[in-house]
């Protein structure tokens, strides 16, 4: 962790902070898959719907038909979201207690609350982007041979690019809100160790 100081304060920038939680992210794999796994799996349950909306609103507006989804798939999807937050904050949480020692030694390098906050937030941002990017591939694929078989290839070829590119976008700032939500606490927790106590815990 690069630190600057200026005028006897400790900085910690943005570019340090994703550096070094894209390094964290890579050394501990494994464990990030799981939080990955949760913000894809409910990103592609919520791009499938989304996209099926699309495509059945171009059908309708190309042959006139009534096509629509469903309310209870909403509420499908509500719950999903809901069990993907608490998926990613129980996976945090684990992060966080694995890595009592590493937080322990930060703050006694100098690292202050804000910097371990910013640390743990900037990491979940960087699996929101690898998790939404993924689920939104995996939901576009998904909904395309659904409605594939149901209507026709045909209405995906008619389907405005520029709407596929906002729900893309829609998806990423999704998924960075849900992680982000979700990681606030696990990096409180992180945040307010003392670092003494840290030292002392045992894996």
């Amino acid at each position: 962790m690069e630190e600057k100081r200026e005028v006897g304060r400790i900085t910690f920038s943005l570019i340090d902070a994703f550096r070094l939680g894209y390094d964290n992210v890579k050394r501990r794999f494994n464990r990030a898959a799981l939080s990955m796994a949760a913000i894809t799996l409910g990103i592609a349950f919520f791009s499938t719907l989304s996209l099926m909306d699309t495509f059945f609103r171009i059908y309708t507006q190309a042959e006139g038909g009534g096509l629509r989804m469903e309310s209870y798939q909403y509420w499908l999807l509500l719950v999903s979201l809901v069990v993907c937050v608490v998926s990613i904050t129980n996976s945090m949480l684990i992060a966080v207690y694995e890595r009592y020692r590493e937080i322990g030694t930060m703050k006694c390098l100098g690292a202050l609350d804000q910097h371990v906050l910013k640390l743990f937030l900037v990491e979940s941002i960087i699996l929101a982007l690898l998790g939404g990017s993924l689920g939104y591939g995996i939901g576009l694929v998904a909904s395309i041979i659904s409605v594939t078989f149901t209507l026709g290839f045909n209405i995906v070829l008619k389907t405005p690019p520029t709407s596929l590119l906002a729900l893309l976008g829609e998806t990423i700032l999704l998924s960075v809100a849900l992680s982000t939500v979700a990681t606030m606490y696990p990096a409180y927790r992180a945040a307010k160790l003392d670092p003494v106590e840290a030292l002392r815990y045992e894996v």
